[in-house]
């Protein structure tokens, strides 16, 4: 009855693995799974698997089921690994892209602990921990499991020489798939880290009680391990669990407190302090084509308060300080806070409007030079079908030009120019006219 018991459930195992791929290839087709989601499905379908292997060696009394078995988990870690490295755009892969060999020498790193370094020196920084993480641990884990596979499925890989030069083998025409499909590039440190990861592993495989331990949990074996054993292998596990997530809790903190004077330098908190009384000296601020007035207040007496710690005139706030603040962003925070202020321009000046038709993403040139004038746009658009650019005209030397405005609509991977003309002319005082042809 037991046997009969084991056999249904083991069949019932088996279907439910089964319709957990199905579900996790069907997915990977029509949407992008996150690595989390993926290694969530083939966890669950391996579980099932496991189960189900383990109640059929018990019903034929022998542990072939759970080899077979052994070749399916390295067939979806294989499944897995190839999506990862080749195909999954959240790890910056974009499949095969093959786009000849123009810039290569772009998509080759062959300097040893280039790449790590780099992410190591960037440890306390804006970088985020995923990526951090992702780049240095997710590339010592990504061929862990090897040490497991190969061993256990090809007696050869048992010495250490043989599966050295195997998983070298294999990372790197993974390394070079990943350079001949544009898919990614070749790096010499994803085979340094990858490496050290599998030799680890691999090493820590080869201890009797841990050795031991693993053919009883893959091959239903019933080898004897102490439980002074049992105690340093849950010790260890438990250990390297704490340091790494404490390395991430410390990481987090890093980041928090790099955000914090990030956020402080280039978005600030600002408040005002002035005495509302009209004075004569209002010019608070100038620019390329712009000057900026106070409508009642003294800019001897008009103070920006920064983050609450710092006390500054706008110009050595916009022009000395530490903080990444345009006038724009300025003009902005003073309208919220009621701040009154005019705008002058310093040079003659016209709208250009220009005609959106496909109402899609554009380009306008910030600047136009000549010889003679040098043109600065402004974009003052509120309708991405009609765009209007207000157009200041910066006398250089007396003369006569037209010059050539180009802007560019952008739609469906195509680029349509538009090209205004301006015939401007400039006189011996530098006095300018102007007409839009």
């Amino acid at each position: 009855m037991n046997k009969k018991v084991n056999l249904v459930s083991s069949i019932i195992m088996y279907v439910i693995a089964g319709l957990v791929l199905l579900f996790y290839f069907g997915i990977g087709f029509i949407a992008q799974m996150t690595e989390v989601s993926r290694l969530v499905l083939l966890g669950a379908s391996s579980l099932f698997l496991y189960i189900g292997g383990g109640l059929l060696s018990k019903y034929l009394d022998n542990n072939k089921p759970m080899k077979i078995n052994l070749y399916i988990f390295f067939g979806l870690y294989l499944i897995l690994l190839i999506t990862l490295t080749l195909f999954d755009s959240l790890w910056l892969r974009n499949g095969f892209n093959f786009s000849g060999f123009d810039n290569i020498q772009d998509r080759i790193n062959l300097v040893p602990f280039k790449t790590i370094m780099t992410f190591v020196k960037e440890f306390d920084s804006m970088y985020s921990t995923s990526q951090i993480m992702l780049n240095l641990f997710g590339n010592v884990c990504a061929f862990m499991p090897m040490a497991l596979f190969l061993p256990f499925l090809f007696k050869r890989q048992n010495k250490a020489f043989q599966f050295v030069i195997t998983l070298t083998l294999m990372i790197l025409g993974i390394e070079f798939l990943q350079l001949i499909t544009g898919s990614g590039r070749f790096d010499i440190d994803d085979l340094i880290l990858n490496l050290f990861g599998a030799v680890l592993v691999y090493l820590l495989f080869k201890i009797k009680s841990v050795n031991a331990l693993i053919h009883n949990i893959f091959l239903l074996e019933k080898n004897k391990i102490s439980k002074k054993s049992y105690i340093k292998i849950i010790l260890f596990i438990v250990i390297a669990i704490v340091l790494f997530m404490g390395v991430i809790v410390y990481r987090n903190k890093l980041y928090d407190k790099n955000y914090e004077e990030y956020s402080k330098i280039y978005n600030p908190e600002i408040t005002f302090e002035h005495i509302d009384e009209c004075s004569d000296n209002n010019l608070f601020y100038e620019d390329e084509v712009y000057k900026y007035y106070f409508e009642c207040y003294g800019n001897d007496d008009f103070y920006l308060i920064v983050n609450n710690e710092e006390k500054y005139h706008v110009k050595d706030f916009l022009d000395s300080s530490k903080y990444n603040y345009d006038i724009d962003m300025l003009l902005s925070t003073m309208d919220y806070n009621n701040i009154k202020y005019k705008v002058e321009n310093k040079y003659p000046h016209f709208n250009m409007k220009v005609k959106n038709t496909f109402g899609s993403a554009y380009y306008g040139p910030s600047d136009v030079d000549s010889d003679i004038a040098k043109l600065v746009l402004k974009d003052k658009s509120v309708d991405v079908n009609n765009l209007e650019f207000e157009v200041n005209i910066i006398p250089k030397k007396s003369g006569e030009e037209v010059m050539n405005v180009d802007f560019e609509i952008y739609e469906d991977g195509e680029t349509k120019t538009i090209t205004k003309k301006v015939k401007v002319t400039v006189d011996e005082d530098l006095n300018v006219t102007y007409k839009e042809e």
